[in-house]
């Protein structure tokens, strides 16, 4: 209960870093928001548990390293795929990697997730769909292609996250991550982006909190949640983040709503409450 509480956690500041990130995304090129988030997260990490990482670094620094490199990968082809496609687009799109996780596992590991996963992954996909709004109609072009590589990679990433988490400290991996990503980052930035400044004054804020709550806080709270949880429900929790995102635009933007999107925040949410009835009802099963 306490690591899907994490996963929670994770999903509600993911959701209103939406609205830092719009802010950010107008100020910094894409790679030097990473490298700046990620160094700053990997610097707090590293000042709260700088003896734990000391003794445990060289164990864990290749799944970290690993795990950097996919999340970087990812956020790079999910970026370079907005120039082509729209914001709901893309957002669905990427959501396909909550339907990947199970189906990968079942197919290379073996695993039959199970039937009441595999619905609660469909719903939720489902529900990411109306949430989007009317985006989907179109032609498949190279910006659906980079972001359905990216939806890829998060899968990947997510079950490679719950198989280094059984044999690592997750701490020390999340730190080796944050420091793998910002420096693949600093190279991108440096080979491909130009920069007025190297930091904005005025956006200090925004960064300060994507920084604290939104990196250090999330991403190592995934990693140690998903010590715990199974990849294939840690995705459909993680799905909230869109809903939390829609409702930190509305609230804090005053961004309108459709009944639609309305109506997709339902189905995620039920998704959501489904994965987390599922130990009850076998455990009910079970007793009877």
């Amino acid at each position: 209960m306490l690591a899907d509480l994490g996963l929670f956690y994770c999903a509600f500041f993911w959701g209103l870093s939406f609205v830092s990130m719009k802010i950010l995304v107008g100020v910094y090129p894409t790679c030097w928001i990473l490298f700046l988030r990620f160094t700053a997260g990997a610097g707090l990490i590293y000042l709260f548990f700088h003896k734990r990482i000391n003794k445990s670094i060289a164990h864990d620094f290749k799944g970290g390293t690993i795990l950097g490199f996919l999340l970087f990968l990812a956020l790079a082809t999910q970026t370079i795929g907005l120039n082509y496609i729209g914001g709901g687009r893309s957002a669905f799109i990427s959501a396909i990697y909550v339907l990947m996780v199970p189906l990968i596992i079942w197919a290379l590991l073996k695993i039959f997730p199970g039937w009441v996963t595999l619905g609660a992954a469909v719903l939720c996909v489902f529900g990411m769909y109306l949430l989007t709004g009317d985006e989907m109609s179109g032609t498949f072009n190279f910006g659906d292609f980079l972001t359905l590589v990216c939806a890829l990679i998060f899968a990947i990433q997510v079950i490679l996250i719950g198989y280094f988490t059984k044999g690592c400290d997750p701490i020390t991996l999340s730190f080796t991550e944050f420091i793998s990503l910002a420096l693949f980052a600093l190279l991108s930035s440096l080979m491909f982006e130009t920069r007025t400044e190297l930091i904005d004054v005025e956006s200090l804020p925004e960064l300060i909190f994507t920084i604290i709550l939104c990196t250090f806080g999330c991403y190592m709270v995934q990693i140690c949640a998903q010590k715990f949880v199974k990849p294939a429900r840690a995705t459909i929790i993680m799905s909230l983040e869109s809903v939390f995102g829609l409702l930190s635009s509305v609230i804090l933007l005053g961004e309108p709503v459709s009944f639609r999107s309305g109506l997709g925040c339902v189905l995620i949410l039920a998704a959501v409450l489904t994965a987390e009835l599922e130990p009850f009802l076998k455990l009910k099963k079970l007793r009877s």
